[in-house]
């Protein structure tokens, strides 16, 4: 019975680590860098694992990108 306790818990965490690992972190683009691009960014499908790279939120165009692929290629 303790085993199954100490499974579920350890269960929990990774589940936890990964869900923060794999959360998305959207940075807004300047003017500047969305005039920069040579494709519009309308047709970039670029997709970070389950989310889309450039979305545009409230006329405001963001890069998103999970947790851990900004941490080792922003």
């Amino acid at each position: 019975m303790a085993m199954n306790k100490i499974l579920i818990a350890v269960f929990i965490v990774l589940l936890a680590f990964l869900g923060f690992l794999f959360h998305p972190v959207c940075v807004p683009l300047s003017d500047e860098d969305v005039k920069s691009f040579n494709v519009p960014l309308e047709q970039i499908t670029d997709r970070d694992f389950y989310l889309k790279v450039f979305q545009k939120k409230n006329g405001q165009w963001y890069q998103c990108k999970t947790w851990i692929s900004r941490f080792f290629f922003s």
